[in-house]
């Protein structure tokens, strides 16, 4: 078996969505689906660039991936596979070398990606590559019902563009891509964002009765606004099941999603870092 690394920019959006489609099947946090249509927004998301971003050929055909963004001269893995039929021939670690290695061609201070600590192989991986282990990202869920632990508040409704820049502006250092300003500027356009004092939160209605929220951050560790805008979400769709994803950092959001009666979902992220 011959393996090489090609730019991603060598293979057409259809056949860079199948590939994926096909390394994320069976995910442990679930199969992912992407489509020659839906890959533009995904990458959008994830703040990836296909010219960053690399291939494994394995005999002359598409074998895995890896996208790979920038920002703040950090760049960011926002998801690496590779087919069933490449696993074990190293060919992820073939991939993960050549993007470090393009990183610090150009000059790049450090290297970023977050990563299920239940996806073992994955995180031995990141290791031996000299990622360092990070925060813990939570997530949370809750039915409807049970006590609240506080009153509703009144929080300011702010635009999309307004909570990207007081993100950018009183966000901690090094959160997670996907809570950062950058993320919120090409944020799905169906998002509801609440800022109450020191804290900021997005969240949107998936499907009836079903809240999402994909964003909570508090300037402040003692997290009391955060506290206050979860209670106020639950007053205000106290019949929506609320779920959050695995995105929540201890010092920002998590205490307060505990505090208000969430469960920790059964498999979390963490935050590995690569200094270059």
């Amino acid at each position: 078996m011959t393996l090489r690394i090609v730019p991603a920019t060598a293979f057409s959006h259809e056949d860079i969505a199948g590939c994926f489609t096909q390394a994320f099947e069976g995910y442990l946090a679930g199969s992912m689906l992407l489509t020659e249509a839906t890959l533009p927004r995904f990458l959008a998301r994830q703040g990836a660039d296909l010219a960053l971003s690399r291939c494994v050929v394995s005999d002359g055909a598409l074998a895995g991936l890896t996208f790979v963004g920038e920002y703040e001269r950090r760049r960011r893995i926002g998801g690496m596979g590779v087919l069933p039929s490449a696993r074990g021939t190293g060919a992820s670690r073939l991939l993960l070398s050549r993007v470090i290695e393009d990183a610090r061609a150009a000059g790049i201070a450090a290297m970023e990606l977050e990563v299920f600590v239940q996806n073992a192989p994955a995180v031995a991986l990141y290791r031996k590559t000299g990622f360092i282990d990070g925060p813990p990202l939570w997530g949370f869920t809750r039915e409807p019902g049970g006590k609240l632990a506080g009153d509703a508040d009144s929080p300011q409704t702010l635009t999309t563009s307004q909570a990207a820049d007081w993100l950018i502006t009183h966000g901690q250092p090094g959160l997670p891509y996907q809570t950062s300003g950058y993320a919120l500027q090409h944020a799905d356009p169906g998002l509801t964002f609440w800022r109450l004092g020191d804290a900021l939160m997005g969240f949107t209605e998936t499907s009836p009765q079903r809240l999402s929220v994909p964003l909570l951050v508090d300037a402040n560790p003692a997290q009391a606004d955060a506290l206050r805008l979860v209670n106020t979400l639950l007053h205000r769709h106290p019949q929506h099941h609320v779920r959050v994803p695995q995105l929540m950092r201890d010092d920002c959001a998590a205490e307060a999603w505990r505090r208000a009666g969430f469960v920790a979902l059964d498999i979390h992220q963490m935050q590995m870092r690569l200094p270059l």
